[in-house]
């Protein structure tokens, strides 16, 4: 089986599995690092990882100190996948993984009241689920005004690099086929 390299806090240098051929693909360890040199510190923050695949970003986070993580992934391979990666690091505990559609699984945490300090996306390139989350995460917000939203997506989806720019303070990074746009939503919470 293949496997991710965990780039930073406690499990600095731990392999995580992922599933060989073209089931997925993964965010690169480099682009993983990069992404967390952009955020900084997550301490004591919550993470919610639409399209988780591996789990990567969210085991990354907790290694770095994060404090807990709602992954949700539609594919079970993946999801078992999931399971057997935060039981290989001992995170099962600070994280609630959701084996459904991310359609389905934001308006259920909606429902929850749940908000989050950073909401990571990574669905599969070119299909255009970027902006259907970022529609799902309007009519259901599960963010404040201090949410750190990241979205990673193809060079090639030039209509998912045109939702960052009217957010303040969006930072925009190219590596290679991929990008990263990295915001915070500033919403009225009317509070």
């Amino acid at each position: 089986m293949a496997t991710l390299r965990i780039t930073g806090g406690r499990l600095n240098g731990m392999s995580i599995s992922v599933l060989p051929g073209d089931v997925a693909r993964y965010t690169s360890s480099k682009v993983r690092q990069a992404i967390f040199n952009m955020l900084g510190s997550v301490e004591g923050m919550s993470v919610l990882d639409l399209f988780a695949g591996s789990g990567s970003f969210s085991i990354e986070a907790l290694s770095r100190g994060a404090a807990s993580a709602t992954l949700v992934e539609a594919n079970g391979r993946m999801t078992d996948l999931i399971g057997k990666n935060l039981s290989k690091t001992a995170l099962n505990k600070y994280c609630q993984v959701f084996h459904m559609d991310v359609r389905y699984a934001v308006p259920l945490l909606y429902g929850r009241k749940r908000v989050y300090d950073i909401i990571f996306m990574d669905p599969p390139y070119e299909m255009g689920y970027v902006a259907q989350a970022m529609a799902l995460l309007e009519t259901h917000p599960l963010y404040t005004a201090h949410t750190i939203t990241i979205a990673e997506y193809s060079r090639r989806e030039n209509d998912s690099l045109s939702l960052f720019e009217g957010f303040p303070g969006a930072k925009t990074r190219k590596y290679g086929d991929t990008v990263i746009s990295i915001f915070r939503r500033i919403r009225d919470s009317g509070a």
